[in-house]
């Protein structure tokens, strides 16, 4: 899909008269003068109505609406009697009562302001016009502070089509989540005076139907509402009246303000099937886990980690497993779809129609099957910004539940997460119950024990392998020299936490030793350590569990649990650890002896 730019429009007002109006002593009317207002397209203004980028032309007795005060009658009527690149519009404005004046093209009687808020109306119903767009569908909008100067800027996108036959007479838009698209929207201005256009709460659109006569190869436009369809859209072609065909996207399209995508041959299904895009999980910084919180089509970039290093040559990529986090192993595709796609650096993927939560891991491929790098997707409808917390003492911010949970309750199992041996990027099966039954993958995970081929490079290749150890390895998977560096406080290309959160830092100045005395306390209905919140209630610590070293089984689930930080010894990491039992509990704010080759939890601490 291609993307091509619209327009930027500068608007000049002069004033040629001054003429005082008779007002009402009790009921001061607002002063209102004849102007003219010299409407001039910018040098650099391109608009997308021909392959080579047309000009735009304003056209004899168009009309735009300005306001001075808020209205809903249309506000002030200007005509323009001429047409072309330049041309003088002319009507009668007071000065503006609220600071700014605010200009919509085309001119509508039932166009508003209200508290700097413009609402207007896109038709659901637009003409086709060959090589262009129909006019009334064409909404642009501007302010400005004075009566100097004003910028007028499109305020929707959309996309442009050929048909490769001809005889349509209608083409129907509508996005397969049933987005409003059309009727009533509502503008409003950032501090850089850009509009931002949203569909309203009420008598809206969720289709526009674009009618005429369509010749084949001609390009038409449907203009709408800027937002992301999730879930792609549908093109339905109709000739005499009657329904002939139809085409179908389902991937992720964005459509921006100011642009209008491109699709040959709509009335190809192929041509909308084919087309290949995704939500961005990026936008935050890359990472070795993205969470995804709804049912849809998303991509991330082929690079390692928090870094832009690529990844390789890949050839073709493919889920490893997926789990709901329960026992029952699931079917394939229950969580994200078999159908992984690489594509000029980025990997796209979509999730199951019905979003299942869970977790699942997508790996990359060379020509030769090797793993390249691999990724956790953390299907949980949850958002860690918002849900941080905070605990009473200390001065950093945490995940509310574990790496890879479901919940952050202290009832149920839902909160354990995932295992991760110490310095590897991607998970191991978790607890699904408190008697150590692992959770269900649609992956056989193995196990290997520490030798000279066990190398962090292998592991970032074999993200399936537990490595078991011994002494002999100094209980490291790491079988020969150990490396301090794989997490530390600056996070590292091998963290397993989302964009913008790491490994926690731990020992006496790590987040859980900041806490104050008395303001955690162990949990032995529930099993685990509640936390009490700077703000109120409480942060929920289950009893995970462990990962053997020396067998890769479940160990203590819903007695015991150990969470792992960045902070290291010579051949040991320091954790946060606990133990809940009926006479024996015990809470460790930092231990500093546990063996690498194990497989802890992870609470991630924001960066």
């Amino acid at each position: 899909m291609r993307f091509y730019g619209l327009m930027v429009l500068s608007l000049a007002i002069a004033t040629i008269s001054c003429q005082k109006e008779a007002s009402q002593p009790e009921i001061p009317l607002p002063e209102k003068t004849p102007r003219l207002l010299k409407a001039v397209f910018s040098p650099e203004t391109r608009a997308a109505i021909s392959d080579n980028f047309g000009s735009v032309s304003w056209n004899p007795s168009d009309s735009i609406s300005v306001f001075d005060s808020d209205s809903g009658s249309g506000g002030n009527k200007f005509v323009t009697q001429e047409g072309g690149a330049t041309a003088v519009f002319a009507g009668q404005a007071s000065d503006p009562d609220g600071g700014y004046y605010y200009g919509v093209y085309p001119y509508s009687n039932s166009t508003s302001l209200a508290s700097t808020v413009i609402s207007a109306s896109l038709p659901a119903v637009q003409n086709a016009v060959s090589g262009s767009f129909d006019p009334a569908a064409f909404l642009m909008v501007g302010r400005s502070a004075s009566t100097d100067k004003m910028g007028f800027y499109d305020a929707l996108g959309g996309i442009r089509f050929t048909v490769s036959e001809s005889g349509y007479d209608k083409v129907i838009f509508s996005g397969n989540g049933n987005e409003p698209v059309a009727g009533a929207v509502v503008i409003s201005f950032g501090e850089d005076g850009i509009p931002l256009c949203r569909a309203a709460s009420s008598e809206t659109s969720t289709q526009i139907s674009l009618e005429g006569d369509f010749n084949a190869g001609d390009f038409y436009y449907i203009s709408m509402v800027p937002q992301s369809f999730k879930k792609g859209f549908t093109l339905t072609f109709y000739k005499g009246g009657m329904e002939v065909s139809r085409s179908v996207c389902e991937s992720f399209v964005r459509v921006q303000r100011y642009y209008f995508a491109t699709v040959r041959n709509a009335d190809i299904p192929s041509s909308l099937s084919n087309i290949l895009d995704g939500e961005p999980l990026d936008a935050a910084g890359t990472a070795n886990c993205y969470i995804v919180r709804e049912s849809g089509s998303y991509k991330l970039p082929l690079v390692k980690g928090n870094l832009q290093e690529s990844v390789g040559a890949v050839d073709h990529a493919g889920v490893l497993w997926e789990t709901d986090n329960t026992a029952t192993v699931v079917k394939s595709g229950a969580l994200v779809n078999s159908t992984v796609r690489v594509k000029n650096g980025y990997l796209y993927f979509k999730t199951a129609e019905q979003f299942k939560p869970g977790n699942a891991l997508i790996a990359a491929y060379d020509s030769n099957d090797n793993i390249l790098w691999s990724w956790h997707i953390w299907l949980c409808d949850f958002d860690p910004d918002q849900t941080a917390q905070r605990y009473q003492g200390a001065s950093l911010d945490m995940m509310d539940r574990n790496l890879g949970a479901l919940s952050s309750s202290f009832e149920g199992v839902a909160s354990y997460g995932l295992f991760y041996q110490w310095g590897r990027k991607d998970p191991f099966m978790g607890a699904a119950s408190t008697d150590g039954t692992p959770m269900a993958s649609t992956c056989v995970f193995d196990h290997i024990g520490s030798n000279s081929d066990c190398t962090v490079d292998f592991a970032a290749a074999n993200p399936t392998t537990f490595i078991t150890c011994d002494v002999s390895s100094g209980n490291d998977w790491l079988y020969e020299s150990r490396q301090n560096d794989l997490w530390t406080d600056d996070k590292t290309i091998y963290d397993p936490c989302p964009a913008g959160w790491r490994v926690p830092k731990g020992g006496e100045d790590g987040v859980w030793n900041q806490v104050d005395d008395g303001s955690y306390s162990v949990d032995t209905f529930y099993h685990g350590v509640r936390f009490t919140l700077s703000s109120g209630g409480y942060a929920w610590y289950p009893c995970t569990g462990y990962l053997r070293r020396n067998d890769a089984t479940i160990g203590l689930a819903g007695s015991f649990a150990d969470y792992w930080t960045t902070t290291t010894a010579s051949q040991t990491t320091t954790t946060f650890e606990f133990k809940v039992g009926s006479s024996d509990s015990k809470v460790s704010l930092y231990c500093n002896n546990k063996p690498r080759g194990e497989g802890h939890a992870v609470r991630c601490q924001r960066q």
